[in-house]
């Protein structure tokens, strides 16, 4: 059986035309470093791995959340995080779930029992160092290999309404996007903190760049920069009214107006991993550890935190 097809979609003019410029004099070369230096230390910042420091709770070693999702079937939360996938009781309880403990990078809830996931095999196994694409039908008990194995480890998920889903490729710098899982598209090259899909079912995304700017992209690679938007890592797109994102600070921002405009509604503790946005709470990883908010983001209660924090 063949391997997955990738159909690599050339850049826009606008974006060749910022790639390919040839640079006029030192000012230019060291503006062009200090913005590559900013990217790569604020996307080390949001989606590295982050493993030195251990992160437990209750006894319970969790490591750096990568990924939060509510599954719609039973209203129960899940992180996916460095040593695994876990339920999260509205007391704080701490749970893993399943047997297997890979070192999720990417999760995502996408219908009763169905998760989307990437990252890294525990060790130990024979899997390829990039899982690629792996799926659960039975709510993270148990996975499979769905594509991209041992090319894609993705760090960014979201499937819209439709089906269409969008991942960031952390290990290649590509955003991928598929109508069913198993063939993608390359979108466009270069760094991407998160993704987050149209929830009205219409074929755009709106990125966060390795600099935290937003640009919304088509499936063709078509793609247009939000002006005067703040410096954003993770976002939710969590209804066609309403987007929420988090400044690397810990910042939260929320927008109804399809990011025209931002407001500064509130504040995480600690430097933010992950964000999910529901309409029975908001969620949010840092490094402190995982917290919610049922006041719309203007205050946060942590879920728990971790017995040692960095």
């Amino acid at each position: 059986m063949s391997g997955p097809k990738i159909i690599t979609t050339p850049p826009s003019p606008g974006l060749m035309s910022l790639v390919r410029r040839p640079s006029r004099g030192s000012a230019l070369i060291i503006g062009t470093l200090g913005v590559t230096l900013i990217a790569a230390l604020l996307f080390a910042a949001t989606r590295g791995d982050q493993h030195s420091t251990p992160r437990t709770t209750a006894g319970v070693d969790v490591g750096h959340i990568h990924g939060i999702g509510v599954d719609p079937g039973s209203d129960q939360l899940y992180i996916g995080a460095h040593l695994g996938t876990f339920s999260v009781t509205p007391e704080g309880t701490v749970q893993p779930v399943g047997v297997v403990r890979n070192d999720t990078m990417a999760f995502t809830v996408t219908g009763p029992g169905r998760f989307l996931a990437s990252g890294h095999p525990e060790i130990g196994t024979d899997q390829p160092v990039h899982l690629g694409l792996i799926e659960s039908r039975d709510a993270a008990a148990t996975w499979e290999s769905v594509s991209l194995a041992g090319d894609a480890d993705f760090h960014a998920l979201d499937t819209a309404t439709g089906g269409r889903t969008w991942g960031a490729d952390s290990a290649r710098g590509l955003l991928l996007t598929s109508t069913d899982t198993r063939s993608w598209d390359t979108v466009a090259s270069g760094q991407f903190i998160d993704v987050a899909a149209d929830p009205a079912g219409q074929d755009i995304a709106l990125v966060t760049t390795g600099t935290g700017q937003l640009r919304f992209y088509d499936p063709t690679g078509t793609s247009t920069a939000v002006p005067d938007s703040p410096t954003l890592t993770f976002i939710d797109w969590a209804a066609p009214d309403l987007l929420v994102g988090l400044g690397p600070d810990g910042t939260v921002f929320a927008s109804t107006s399809t990011a025209s405009s931002w407001e500064r509604v509130g504040q995480v503790p600690g430097r933010p991993s992950a964000l999910e946005v529901t309409d029975t709470g908001w969620y949010a990883a840092s490094d402190q550890g995982l917290f919610s908010s049922t006041s719309s983001g203007s205050s946060w209660q942590p879920l728990f935190t971790y017995d040692s924090a960095p």
